[in-house]
């Protein structure tokens, strides 16, 4: 018996020596669901399902002869996604050394041509990432504006008060827009995006509940639906994890936030809206029991803080949003993107902060340096000018109609994408919210979402790809508002393509995405991220 366990690993080897990896990650989904299955029957709340799911998964792959075989798929994915990197010959480093006596401008600017012909040549078929068309007036003068102020730092305001006296205004055009009045305290400061915005607001919420509260062990409350910076911030910073569900409208679930808050909660975080359905949370109702515990409450509009605010100036009908900024009084932080719908260029983004006393805790003092004193009022002490200054142009452009347009654009193409989708059996777009995200999910087994998107990558598209429940979504730009309509239609023609039972399924990524699905929130998923991160650098 004993000899039979020693061989297994020779067994296993063997049998997936000429097997596809995306059989075998088949395998895995199966067992898994299997496990799913089993704990379903018992409990009754969708988060605690499952997280009590993933706890009896992450139990059964302890067991050896499963880690074995685990290890044994990850090397095959991670080995395939690595040849496919190697042979791609045009991104191949050609030396690993600084040329000796370095290029002629002229050399450089053409291997960077050479480069840029790699990247994507669908930008209108793209979900989110492209907010500004590279040949468009507005790039220009942001790159214009740019190398102006590109050597100057506002670490030395002193030195450089053109470029504070920008983010000063930045700040204050910005916070206007989300229920600032003119005499209130709201401020704050500009960040290389959101992923720093959000982090920011939450190591301060978390310095200034320790000093305020006494709070030693920090936890904070968000739902499923919240950016991926969260984990960052809880991993960066030693924040406990509370994750709760959404409702059935996709919002953050205010019963399950009840039943999660305690003394040592220092934040909630809220969407407005969430980047995975565009749903936008019911920030009046969080408030309410934010208000009952006294913690902080952010609300992450880095993809709304340029679209809701105006969608009220606007002519499209049947649009209102519920206060979601500072208007409640329970918001202490903000996080918005300027260079999403700001129409900045990349690398830019606010922190707004309820009080000026609040915003102290994201700076940086220190007196015992033997290089002087030094303070610092964000994360990077250095800063580009430059950033600044062309967030600074872009703004004063543009102007309160110029916003005005560009959301009424954007909120138009969302009914009419919402509209033209639920038109298609058997999708349906998920969340009740216009916003610039449309998603939608699948409600027949025979038509795979994620076979649906292997399609409309073949297509050209490049959607997001969500979990939980599986989904794409489309997050609509003045780049591509101009391809709904064709996206549409590819729709139709990818859901036919599907039904006639002619498309091989097994050839695309649709079953690792499967997997991952039914396997989010485990080690092994995770691990496997950073194996395909690191072989990709």
């Amino acid at each position: 018996m004993f000899e039979y366990f020693e061989q297994y690993p020779v067994r296993v080897e063997t049998w997936l020596e000429d097997t596809p990896s995306t059989r075998t990650f088949l395998l895995t989904v199966l067992v898994t669901h299997l496990l799913s299955a089993c704990t379903s029957f018992i409990l009754r709340n969708s988060y605690n399902r499952s997280r009590s799911r993933n706890t009896l998964v992450e139990y059964v792959q302890r067991l050896p002869v499963i880690q074995y075989y685990i290890q044994v798929v990850r090397q095959k994915v991670v080995s395939e996604v690595s040849q496919s990197t190697k042979n791609n010959k045009r991104l191949r480093p050609e030396s690993a050394h600084l040329p000796s006596d370095g290029l002629s401008a002229e050399a450089v600017l053409a291997e960077c041509a050479r480069l840029i012909s790699t990247d994507s040549e669908h930008t209108t078929k793209m979900s989110g990432a492209i907010y500004v068309q590279p040949d468009s007036n507005i790039f220009k003068l942001c790159s214009t504006a740019y190398s102006m102020f590109a050597h100057t730092n506002p670490l030395h305001g002193d030195a450089f008060p053109a470029v504070s006296k920008m983010e000063s205004d930045i700040v204050s055009f910005t916070a206007t827009l989300l229920g600032s009045k003119f005499d209130d305290e709201v401020c704050g400061n500009l960040t290389s995006g959101g992923t720093e915005s959000i982090l920011s607001a939450i190591r301060t919420s978390r310095d200034f509940m320790r000093s305020t509260r006494g709070i030693k062990y920090p936890e904070m409350v968000v739902a499923t639906s919240a950016h991926a910076a969260v984990y960052k911030a809880a991993d960066y910073f030693n924040i406990k994890l509370n994750l709760i569900g959404t409702d059935k409208e996709g919002r953050l679930s205010v019963q399950d936030l009840k039943r999660s808050m305690n003394k040592n909660v220092i934040l909630v975080y809220a969407s407005a809206p969430g980047y995975p359905h565009g749903v936008i949370d019911d920030i009046e109702g969080i408030a309410h029991v934010v208000k009952y515990w006294g913690c902080c409450l952010h609300v992450d509009a880095c993809l709304g803080g340029f679209v809701l605010p105006f969608a009220q100036d606007s002519s499209v009908l049947d649009i209102s949003y519920a206060p979601f900024d500072f208007r409640v009084p329970e918001v202490t932080s903000m996080s918005v993107d300027t260079h999403k719908y700001g129409c900045a260029q990349k690398g830019s983004s606010i922190t707004l902060y309820k009080t000026r006393e609040l915003r102290k805790y994201q700076f940086t003092a220190v007196s015992s340096w033997s290089g002087g004193l030094y303070i610092s009022p964000s994360q990077a002490g250095s800063r580009s000018g430059g950033l600044i200054a062309q967030t600074w142009a872009a703004m004063m452009h543009i102007g309160h109609k110029g916003y005005v347009s560009a959301a009424e654009s954007i909120l138009n193409a969302s009914i009419s994408l919402r509209r033209d989708i639920s038109m298609i059996e058997p999708l349906e777009v998920i969340g009740p919210d216009i916003t610039m995200v449309v998603a939608w999910r699948s409600t027949s087994k025979t038509v795979d979402i994620y076979v649906l998107n292997d399609i409309l990558s073949e297509m050209g598209w490049h959607l997001s790809v969500l979990h939980s429940p599986p989904a794409v979504h489309m997050c609509i730009t003045s780049v591509n508002i101009q391809s709904l309509k064709a996206l549409a239609e590819d729709l139709r023609l990818a859901v036919k393509r599907i039904k006639s039972g002619k498309y091989d399924s097994k050839k695309g990524k649709a079953p690792i995405y499967g997997m991952a699905n039914r396997m989010s929130n485990t080690s092994t998923v995770d691990e496997l991220l950073r194996d395909i991160q690191d072989v990709m650098d």
